[in-house]
């Protein structure tokens, strides 16, 4: 079964859709101009989404696998007993 994540991925692509087709068939300017920024409105939270799942795991994998210098450094002020 899939997650909730991905249903509602798939309803905001619906969403999106079906907003691009409504306001290409919209013949009045304010309505369209309702339609452009419900469009656009959605698009951005859908890429803030995306952000947030890519962005975390990408910065991570950097930082832990380019600068080695960071797992190497040990404190040297450090005494345990």
């Amino acid at each position: 079964m899939a997650s909730l994540d991905t249903y509602l991925h798939i309803i905001a692509v619906e969403m999106l859709a079906i907003l691009a087709v409504v306001q290409r068939l919209s013949e009045d300017k304010p309505l369209k101009r309702v339609f452009s920024t419900a469009f656009l409105a959605l698009l951005g939270f859908m890429l803030a989404h995306f952000a947030t799942h890519l962005l975390p795991a990408k910065i991570a994998s950097f930082i832990y696998s380019s600068h080695h210098e960071y797992h190497s450094i040990k404190p040297s002020g450090l005494h345990q007993s």
